[in-house]
C-alpha cells in the first residue's frame, strides 16, 4: 500500500472521529466513556460474555479491561456468573441498573446521530449508509483473515 493511501485512510479516520463525535457520542453528560459504553453493549449483546472475550474483541489490555469490569461491578451494572463448563471462567451479565444505564447511553447516542444528520436529504443518507456498509464489509474481511 502506498504512503498516499495510508495518509488518506488516516485523514478519513480523523474526520470520522471528529464528525461522529466519537469521544462524546455515548458520554455526553454521562460518567461513562465511549469505551465503557461499547463494553456494556457487548456484554448485553453476547451470550456467555467474558472479560477475556471483551479484551480480545476490543484489543484492550487485560489489566485495563479488568479495571473496567471491577468498576462496573462496584457501580452495580454487572454481575459475574461462574461457568458451569469451566469454573475458571466468569460470564458477565448486565443487572437491571446496567440495562437501564445502557438504554440511557444508547438513547443519548441515537439523539446525537439524529442531530448530526438533521437536514441531510434522505437520498444522501441512503448513500452514506451504503458507503458505511461497504467500508464495514471490506474491513470485516480483513479482520476475519
Amino acid at each position: 500500500m502506498s504512503d498516499k493511501n495510508i495518509q488518506e485512510i488516516k485523514k478519513f479516520n480523523r474526520f470520522y472521529t471528529r464528525v461522529m463525535g466519537l469521544f462524546n457520542l455515548y458520554t455526553d453528560k454521562s460518567p461513562y466513556s465511549a469505551t465503557e459504553a461499547l463494553i456494556l453493549f457487548e456484554i448485553n449483546s453476547r451470550e456467555n460474555c467474558t472479560a477475556a472475550f471483551l479484551s480480545n474483541y476490543f484489543s484492550i489490555d487485560k489489566s485495563y479491561m479488568s479495571r473496567i469490569i471491577k468498576h462496573f461491578e462496584k457501580e452495580g451494572l454487572i454481575t459475574k456468573e461462574i461457568s458451569k463448563e469451566d469454573r475458571r471462567v466468569q460470564h458477565l451479565h448486565l443487572t437491571e441498573l446496567g440495562i437501564s444505564t445502557l438504554n440511557s447511553l444508547a438513547n443519548r447516542a441515537s439523539g446525537n446521530v439524529e442531530t448530526m444528520i438533521e437536514g441531510i436529504p434522505e437520498e444522501q443518507i441512503d448513500i452514506l449508509i451504503d458507503s458505511m456498509e461497504s467500508i464495514q464489509k471490506i474491513l470485516s474481511r480483513i479482520n476475519e483473515q
